[in-house]
């Protein structure tokens, strides 16, 4: 069992719609939620879209300089040979190899199998299709995106997640709960009921931890 808080970092200031839905306080939030990260001490799973890491590349760095892992947050399944090659070449810009991605919602009935894929280990997505060789993390959570933009309130979402983090630790599985930090900046400033649901993870004995670590921690109780 374990809770996997996955970030994903998609945050360009010319995204018309999305600044007008959320602002711009991607900057100073994702400094806030590197500044938890320190203070709880817990480890975090960033996943990061291509154009963020061809013109921000810092933020990508900044996440693994403070020891969180980092993966590929594949924005078009659909077309994504292309540009899983193109998220190869940036990531090595930062010296990085990505070995697993994430997708909005579930892996789509067109979405490609694509040449490369095979040096990829897993997905984190919502349950459905799963591209062959990979290994399914199912996202079973309301990101906090989804939450703001059904007119949830920060209290309602925190609620609902403490509740499925109790579930999780009884029935002994996986969780992973969806964040962005342009989302947070508008819908939880101030971190506050971040910390409530880390804070509660913790008090449940739920070990908060990166998918590779899930995964690594499979490959090691199968072994004989």
């Amino acid at each position: 069992m374990f809770f996997c808080l996955r970030i994903d970092l998609d945050y360009v200031p010319w995204d018309t719609p999305d600044a007008t839905e959320f602002g711009h306080g991607e900057p100073a939030a994702l400094l806030r939620i590197l500044d938890l990260a320190r203070y709880t001490g817990f480890k975090f799973h960033f996943f990061v879209s291509n154009r963020v890491l061809r013109a921000f590349p810092a933020n990508a760095e900044a996440a693994l300089n403070d020891g969180h892992d980092l993966d590929w947050l594949c924005k078009h399944p659909e077309a994504a040979e292309a540009r899983f090659h193109d998220a190869r070449a940036l990531f090595s810009m930062i010296g990085h190899v990505p070995v697993g991605m994430a997708v909005r919602g579930a892996w789509p009935a067109n979405g490609e199998e694509f040449d490369g894929i095979e040096q990829l280990a897993f997905l984190s997505a919502a349950p459905g299709l799963v591209p062959k060789g990979l290994k399914l993390f199912p996202v079973e959570t309301r990101a906090a995106r989804e939450a703001t933009r059904a007119g949830m309130s920060a209290r309602a979402w925190t609620d609902v997640t403490k509740t499925q983090l109790r579930e999780a630790a009884s029935r002994n599985f996986g969780l992973t709960l969806i964040v962005r930090p342009q989302v947070l900046a508008r819908f939880d400033p101030k971190l506050s009921h971040l910390k409530e649901i880390l804070d509660f993870a913790r008090a449940l004995d739920l070990p908060v931890q990166t998918l590779r670590d899930s995964l690594r921690s499979e490959s090691s109780s199968t072994k004989p």
